[in-house]
């Protein structure tokens, strides 16, 4: 039994993406393990595992940063910054075996200080994606780095081949999402296009937008928020009318609408692995995004990859994807990240590294 601790700020402020790994992995791991998970927001009750609220600024996720992100000089990796020096007192003093950081910047570089002076083992997953904030964590040497796709651990491998990298995926929760979960009744006529996104430049909502207008007879239902969320829902509306839904939903009512719905789309330009695939799958819905070699790796046969910068094509294919039947095969390409399989790969790679 191990004293595993994961850093991760944004727990408890958010349930989306690496939030939802800190949570999972750790009420999983914490089965044969002492974990503990370090954030700045308000635990969740009845958990397996120990939460410790290290009081600090809060603040929500931003997706853009500037020249000064760049640099790690925001004021968001400034946050970081304070946080991370905050918990140092309490990570010295739980003699953690294992650090599993999650927040990269300023997080990364301190606490490769302190590992040198512990002796603890630093795991960090490639949750940024292959880019710069990645290549700033391979930089400096971690014990372990876990890519989530074949592609993002073949890029970690030619930019620092020293370092231990092993490929994990992300999870889903299968008691939760799956294709016995009740639809939800929804407003909207004809085929139903889900999208869950954040409503940001990259994630090119406005295309999905234009591709369901195309067809004439599909609706589109966007479930999210952020800060095109003005551009967003004058488009839609303009040119959807009554074909067009955004809610902000609570993380427990996704599986619910994702039933109602008959494709699922992200279009963005990148992902460093896009939980909200495995989700939409595990639902037994088909996908379809942007063409690259992680999205083919994450949805196999499940679904269509696509040009979203053009939108005939694009529409084109959301069309193909509702009007296929692919029978099961989504929900079984799901069944490939059940975050039960994920924890396991974990708790070997701990057991490795020993």
């Amino acid at each position: 039994m191990q004293n595993i601790a994961i850093l991760s700020y944004y727990s408890g402020v958010i349930e989306r993406g690496v939030e939802t790994f800190a949570f999972e992995i750790a009420n999983r791991l914490a089965k044969n393990h002492n974990v503990t998970i370090f954030q700045a927001g308000n635990p969740k009750p009845f958990q397996k595992f120990k939460t410790i609220q290290i009081k600090t600024v809060i603040a929500k996720p931003q997706t853009t940063h500037g020249f000064l992100g760049k640099i790690y000089l925001d004021s968001h990796s400034l946050k970081i910054l304070l946080f991370s020096l905050s918990m140092l007192p309490r990570i010295v003093k739980g003699k953690y075996k294992f650090l599993i950081l999650l927040n990269g910047g300023w997080q990364t570089a301190i606490l490769r200080v302190v590992t040198k002076l512990t002796k603890a083992k630093m795991i960090i997953p490639g949750e940024a994606g292959i880019g710069s904030d990645d290549a700033w964590n391979l930089l400096f040497r971690p014990d372990a780095f876990v890519a989530l796709t074949t592609s993002q651990a073949n890029w970690a491998k030619r930019l620092a081949p020293e370092v231990y990298t092993t490929i994990i995926p992300n999870g889903v929760d299968l008691s939760r999402f799956n294709p016995k979960v009740a639809a939800k009744k929804l407003p909207l006529v004809g085929k139903i296009v889900i999208c869950t996104s954040a409503l940001v430049p990259y994630k090119r909502v406005e295309a999905t937008i234009k591709a369901v207008a195309y067809t004439k007879d599909m609706s589109l239902l966007v479930l999210g928020d952020g800060q095109m969320r003005g551009l967003i829902d004058s488009l839609g509306k303009r040119i959807l009318g009554a074909r067009y839904l955004r809610l902000v939903a609570p993380y427990d009512e996704i599986p619910a609408y994702y039933r109602a719905g008959n494709v699922f789309t992200l279009a963005s330009k990148t992902e460093a692995f896009g939980t909200s695939y495995i989700e939409a799958m595990a639902c037994n819905l088909p996908v379809v995004t942007t063409t690259d070699d992680s999205r083919a790796e994450i949805i196999g046969e499940a679904g269509i990859l696509t040009d979203p910068t053009n939108i005939e094509k694009y529409s084109k294919d959301l069309q193909i994807a509702v009007n296929t039947n692919y029978k099961n095969k989504p929900y079984e390409q799901s069944l490939k990240f059940s975050w039960n399989k994920v924890a396991e790969k974990y708790s070997k790679l701990i057991t490795t590294l020993q």
